[in-house]
C-alpha cells in the first residue's frame, strides 16, 4: 500500500449530521483531533492499526453533542474502504462486534483483523469518493448506526 486515503474534519460533519438528523453543537479543536486518530506516525502505513484508533478514538474524544459512537464507527469502515478493505459483519452482527470494541480498546485491531476483507474501491482520477463510501456504509448499517446514537454518550463541550 502506497500511500493512504483519509476522511476530513467535513465528511464526519455530514456523517453526524446524516445520524442524527439535526446539526449539534460540536468543538472544532476537538473534532480535528478525532479525524486525526485515523493516521499513524512516520510512515503512515498500518492501515488496521489506524482505523483501531480511528474507531475509539475519534468515540472517545466526543466532539459532538451526540453521534458520536456512531461516527466513529461509520467513519471506521469508511477508512477501511478507502483503502480497498471492508468489515464483514452484517447489520445484525456490528452491534455486538461494535459494543465489544468499545468495552475492549486494547482488542480492536485484532478484532478488525478477524473480519478484514478485500474491496476493490473504485476511484475518479485515483482518489476515493469519500461521500459515496460513507453513504453505503450507512445504507448498509441502519440498525447498528441507530442504535449507536440512541444509545450513545452526549458530550458536554467546552
Amino acid at each position: 500500500m502506497a500511500t493512504l486515503s483519509y476522511l476530513t474534519v467535513q465528511d464526519m460533519m455530514w456523517v453526524n449530521l446524516q445520524l442524527t438528523k439535526e446539526p449539534q453543537p460540536w468543538n472544532y479543536a476537538t473534532l480535528e483531533e478525532g479525524v486525526f486518530c485515523q493516521y499513524g506516525y512516520g510512515t503512515s502505513v498500518d492501515l488496521v492499526g489506524q482505523a483501531a484508533s480511528f474507531l475509539t478514538g475519534f468515540a472517545n474524544k466526543r466532539a459532538f453533542k451526540s453521534g458520536n459512537e456512531a461516527c466513529a464507527f461509520v467513519g471506521m469502515v469508511a477508512f477501511l474502504e478507502m483503502n480497498d478493505h471492508t468489515l464483514n459483519l452484517t447489520d445484525a452482527e456490528a452491534g455486538d462486534w461494535v459494543a465489544v470494541a468499545f468495552k475492549e480498546p486494547g482488542s480492536v485491531k485484532e478484532m478488525i483483523e478477524a473480519k478484514l476483507g478485500h474491496i476493490h474501491t473504485h476511484t475518479h482520477h485515483g482518489t476515493p469518493d469519500a461521500r459515496e463510501i460513507l453513504g453505503d456504509v450507512l445504507a448498509r448499517y441502519p440498525q447498528t448506526v441507530a442504535g449507536l446514537v440512541k444509545s450513545g454518550h452526549v458530550a458536554a463541550l467546552v
